[in-house]
């Protein structure tokens, strides 16, 4: 997988800066183009002119990363719809976790939020200060149509890191067993038949990269899938998650919560958010070479 367009999104804050560091760097490993753009909905008196600084910016980071960067152009004022714009035609958005507090935020999302729900391109929301290249990235599988995908871009992001697949197995079904009085017998038979499923349903996502450097590892879990990831990342040390995402509409989100959204708050790593309709508009994104079948994050 090789990434063309990148888009950065800062409001020049330590964390925003960080986000725009990450970019350049996945940028420079993958020979790709960098668009950044100032972008906020909370802006800073002491910033005359932002796009003026952008454009030092980018020539900084031209420079450091031998990489070719774009400043973007004056917004709409509106850093949603400014960071869904420029990330249309993008293979990548890249920008932090915003935590600004306002009485706006009450009634809407923060920024971050409403882009992952408007993004058709995946979205890494970093949270820590760039060291190097990634070295562990841990991806949430579901065995849903874009899981193959998923685990396709993931792996290509940063090809030289270990790539753990882990799995959460739904424990509601195993409840209803428990509500209707089966035996133990019957449950821990279920247990075993529902594990064994998952373990072949991984097999295929495991083995569909021929040429990566480095082994592809498998976990299985249960519970909740946020929360068992949390723990997963905890246990691994992994420096970036990847976690498929279904873009609902806002209230349904927001009733319903979403793995990604939930996760993004309960982890101290970067998270690769991937769009699962991003995944069947490029559907056409070059296949491994063994067939996966059946699956997606």
């Amino acid at each position: 997988m090789h990434l063309r367009s990148i888009v950065a999104l800062t409001d020049f804050s330590a964390a925003a800066e960080q986000a725009m560091d990450r970019a350049a760097m996945v940028a420079a490993s993958h020979h790709a183009r960098l668009r950044i753009l100032y972008g906020t909905d909370m802006p800073d008196p002491k910033f005359t002119d932002p796009h003026a600084r952008l454009e030092q910016r980018a020539r900084q980071l031209a420079r450091r990363h031998g990489i070719a960067v774009v400043a973007g152009g004056r917004g709409t004022g509106d850093v949603v719809i400014d960071a869904l714009a420029a990330a249309a035609g993008a293979d990548l958005l890249v920008m932090d976790r915003r935590a600004h507090c306002s009485w706006m935020h009450l009634l809407r999302s923060s920024p971050w939020v409403r882009v992952l729900r408007g993004s058709r391109c995946p979205v890494l929301i970093v949270q820590n200060t760039p060291k190097g290249a990634y070295q562990h990235v841990l991806v949430a599988v579901d065995f849903s149509e874009a899981a193959g995908a998923l685990v396709r871009y993931a792996g290509g992001v940063q090809a030289e890191a270990r790539l753990e697949l882990y799995h959460a197995i739904d424990r509601r079904d195993e409840a209803r067993l428990r509500s209707a009085e089966a035996s133990m017998q019957a449950i821990q038979s279920y247990r075993a038949e529902v594990r064994e499923h998952a373990r072949r349903k991984m097999l295929p996502l495991a083995t569909a990269f021929d040429t990566r450097r480095n082994r592809v590892a498998t976990v299985i879990g249960a519970g909740d899938p946020a929360c068992q990831l949390a723990v997963q990342h905890q246990a691994s040390g992994a420096d970036l998650i990847a976690v498929g995402h279904t873009r609902r509409w806002a209230a349904f989100a927001w009733l319903m919560g979403s793995v990604a959204v939930r996760l993004v708050g309960g982890v101290q790593c970067d998270v690769l958010v991937f769009p699962r309709d991003y995944a069947l508009q490029q559907g056409r994104m070059a296949a491994p070479r063994r067939a996966v079948s059946g699956v997606s994050a």
